[in-house]
């Protein structure tokens, strides 16, 4: 036997590099697909009109101790029989004392000048 071996012969990849192209293409596409940003959904009609949220903000009094338990508790009482917001119970409680300032004006004046 002579020394010299063969070369092997090189395989055919006819079929394997037709295949290798088409996964290359469908790789491409899904890396396209997934780095175009999907269109933002189209905001949907609201069914009531939206209110406008109202302003808030905080204020700091010293009143007696009993005023400010009694609010609270008034608070709390509406709060749990309605289910409405804590701030929108303590703004209407307000509004209802501000349109009694005129009686408690008087009840204040009948108090310290009698």
């Amino acid at each position: 036997m002579s020394g010299k071996k063969k070369a092997p012969a090189q395989p055919n990849m006819d079929g394997l590099t037709e295949d290798w192209n088409r996964v290359t293409a469908l790789r491409a596409q899904e890396h396209a697909a997934a780095q175009t940003p999907a269109a933002a959904p189209a905001p949907s009609a609201p069914s009531a009109p939206q209110k406008e949220e109202p302003e808030k903000t905080r204020r700091s009094w010293y009143v007696e101790r009993d005023a400010a338990e009694a609010f609270q508790a008034a608070v709390d009482d509406v709060h749990h029989a309605t289910r409405r917001p804590k701030h929108e119970v303590a703004s209407l409680l307000l509004r209802a004392a501000a349109e009694r300032a005129d009686e408690v004006a008087d009840k204040i004046s009948h108090t310290y000048h009698a």
